[in-house]
């Protein structure tokens, strides 16, 4: 059973270097970097590691780019069955592998499988839990599952090859629910194995929340992404769904003016300024 693994990384070398440590303790057949065109020193880090290959970029296309390039890669140029995608702050626990591996031998109707991911102090990831499926199998230690975020998921060469590629266009946020709901759509199983441990080392254990940034006028900005990539969602799902994201975003736009919170006025135009994005983004999926 081949199995490779992406990592694709931004400015995080010291974090890159856990990542990659753990990730060569395991079973794999190759492992792809993609540096989003990183500025501390990652390149160059990547030039003395003899068992990965990397893929430096001449722009930073965000998380969804990267992944998009990680894939080609896998598709394009290997030979192994199964992918493993994550970001460089996730480090897989000893025997992750080989837990989310099986379930794939054991049913041959699933697409894509994650472990439960957790943060430093043991806690479950709060950004990182994924919308179960109504229907669940009797044992309790697999859950099937229809979105996930894309920290240490596995996928199958065959759900790649018939549903595409990641939408690049996203940038960062909504790209793997997109992407991980698009395969089960095809008709392919998304499962969560219970036993499977992956540390996601964020910052902090927060989920996606504008009125929790408050420090950093940058990471404000980038929410930009999030209102207009989930207003495409909800177009997909019709005009019920679009009707209520935007009686939403009325509400966040009374939260932020109302709540104790900085940056204000910034946060209440790029709501503005993504909800309308929202309305008339269309980006393409590219097929293998």
């Amino acid at each position: 059973m081949k199995i490779d693994a992406v990592v694709v990384t931004f400015n995080r070398l010291e974090k890159l270097k856990e990542c990659l440590d753990t990730l060569i303790t395991f079973d794999l057949n190759n492992i792809f970097v993609i540096d989003n065109a990183s500025t501390d020193g990652t390149k160059e880090y990547l030039k003395k590691v003899s068992q990965i290959q990397s893929i430096t970029l001449e722009e930073n296309i965000g998380g969804a780019g990267g992944f998009n390039i990680g894939m080609k890669q896998f598709i394009e140029n290997s030979d192994s069955e199964y992918l493993w995608i994550m970001d460089d702050d996730t480090i897989p626990e000893p025997g992750a592998l080989e837990l989310l591996s099986k379930s794939f031998v054991d049913n041959s109707k699933i697409g894509f499988a994650i472990g439960q991911v957790y943060w430093t102090d043991g806690t479950l990831a709060k950004m990182n839990l994924p919308v179960l499926a109504r229907n669940q199998p009797v044992d309790s230690r697999i859950r099937c599952i229809e979105e996930a975020s894309f920290v240490a998921v596995m996928f199958s060469r065959q759900a790649i090859e018939k549903s595409g590629y990641p939408i690049s266009e996203f940038f960062i946020w909504g790209d793997d629910v997109e992407y991980t709901n698009r395969i089960v759509k095809q008709g392919f199983l998304g499962v969560q194995v219970m036993e499977a441990r992956i540390l996601h080392k964020m910052g902090e254990n927060v989920g996606i929340n504008i009125l929790d940034e408050n420090s950093n006028q940058s990471r404000v900005k980038r929410y930009f992404y999030n209102y207009r990539n989930r207003l495409y969602l909800n177009r997909k799902k019709g005009v019920v769904a679009v009707l209520r994201a935007l009686c939403g975003r009325v509400i966040w736009g009374f939260r932020i003016m109302f709540s104790k919170n900085e940056f204000k006025r910034l946060k209440l135009s790029i709501l503005c300024k993504g909800t309308l994005a929202g309305l008339t983004f269309n980006p393409k999926i590219e097929k293998c």
